[in-house]
């Protein structure tokens, strides 16, 4: 009888914490790092200084935004306007899931120094 107590326990608790190290694993997949340099294919001039492609950063979004079923919905048709390699820049990326149009909020984490700085952004699901 106890052992049939410790794992009917045992097993929605082990559940239960599967569950929270995936979602804060793919929580983690929202931040991406990308090098804004010109001679790379995602690079963009923006506001007469380094950024991302919004190709790049599209493509990134629709890459990562549904890795696991109960996170959220598959999206498609993403487009986004290009990132300024500039911190705390704010952009709206617009795409479609279930027929129906979706915004995805996108912001500047971090910016290195230097012509090719490397930028860390994330996406909002």
């Amino acid at each position: 009888m106890k052992a049939r107590t410790m794992i009917a326990v045992a097993v929605p608790v082990l559940l239960g914490a599967a569950v929270a190290a995936g979602s804060f694993a793919v929580a983690g997949m929202n931040v991406q790092k990308n090098t804004a340099d010109p001679a790379g294919g995602g690079y963009a001039k923006v506001q007469d200084g380094p950024g991302l492609s919004g190709d790049l950063v599209s493509s990134h979004i629709e890459t990562w935004y549904h890795p696991l079923p109960w996170i959220g919905a598959e999206i498609g048709g993403v487009t986004c306007p290009d990132l300024a390699a500039v911190r705390d820049t704010k952009i709206t990326c617009t795409g479609t899931s279930g027929g129906a149009e979706i915004t995805v909020p996108v912001s500047v984490v971090k910016v290195g120094a230097g012509a090719a700085p490397r930028v860390t952004w994330k996406f909002e699901r």
